[in-house]
């Protein structure tokens, strides 16, 4: 697939699959990587980082880049296509905006409510991406990501919170109920990858199989790009909110 259908897909669906963009070794050394942020966790009581299953497994892990420094995962993902790519949608100067992980292991993952990126991110004018990296292989039946098909023409719609861990806020049920657009699960394995648009509708279900299901997010935005600090600030509260009902008023 060229760029220029790529970018077509991107913003006709919100959404676009890039097949075998990383290499085995990559993705060996994700989880080098991995294992040595886990054990960095035990150390970090700023706040509520990760969040773990019922059965006391690592369900998520949100802003690594504020405390795993060493740009061993941003190298990774300097790809010669994903840049010309992410050129294409977010102009020739974007940056690293987040890292995450979201492990959802077999059993036990959790669900993530239906939400839009840039409900959390309030970028102004949403020229920004996730880009979803398969650790292993990822579809509807161990919890992989669906997407509402082309709902990122939407622009960002109010949530409410979501009362769930790693993923604060959702769209309330009685606005997806009147949505009519489609729902896909991506088949992907390991080593593609996903583009979304931070705009379009997604979120996952509860990982009931055999299988991990293992995804890195690294997030991009335009240098040029700015945030809605007043929302940004509201959001923060929000989150603050969620955590303290989830943890019964533990988190400071």
């Amino acid at each position: 697939m060229n760029s220029r259908d790529v970018l077509t897909k991107y913003n006709e669906n919100g959404f676009v699959v890039l097949n075998k963009i990383f290499s085995q070794k990559d993705i060996d050394k994700i989880f080098l990587y991995l294992d040595e942020i886990k054990k960095i966790l035990p150390k970090i009581k700023k706040r509520k980082i990760y969040h773990k299953t019922p059965d006391g497994k690592i369900n998520t892990i949100h802003n690594i880049q504020e405390f795993y420094k060493n740009n061993k995962i941003q190298k990774i993902v300097n790809k010669k296509k994903l840049n010309s790519i992410l050129s294409n949608i977010l102009g020739k100067s974007f940056k690293i905006r987040n890292i995450e992980f979201f492990l959802k292991p077999k059993k036990s993952g959790l669900p993530s409510p239906y939400h839009q990126d840039n409900y959390y991110w309030n970028i102004i004018d949403s020229k920004a991406v996730n880009i979803w990296i398969a650790c292993s292989n990822s579809s509807r039946s161990n919890g992989g990501i669906c997407y509402l098909k082309g709902s990122n023409k939407l622009g960002t719609i109010k949530h409410e919170l979501s009362m769930m861990k790693g993923s604060s806020q959702k769209i309330p049920e009685s606005v997806l109920n009147k949505l009519k657009f489609k729902k896909k699960f991506p088949s992907i394995k390991t080593g593609d990858c996903i583009i979304h648009h931070p705009e379009v509708i997604h979120g996952s279900l509860k990982n009931t199989s055999n299988k991990d299901r293992v995804g890195l997010a690294v997030s991009f935005m335009s240098k040029n790009s700015k945030f809605d600090k007043i929302k940004l600030s509201n959001y923060k509260k929000n989150i603050k909110k969620n955590l303290k009902k989830i943890y019964n008023n533990k988190i400071r």
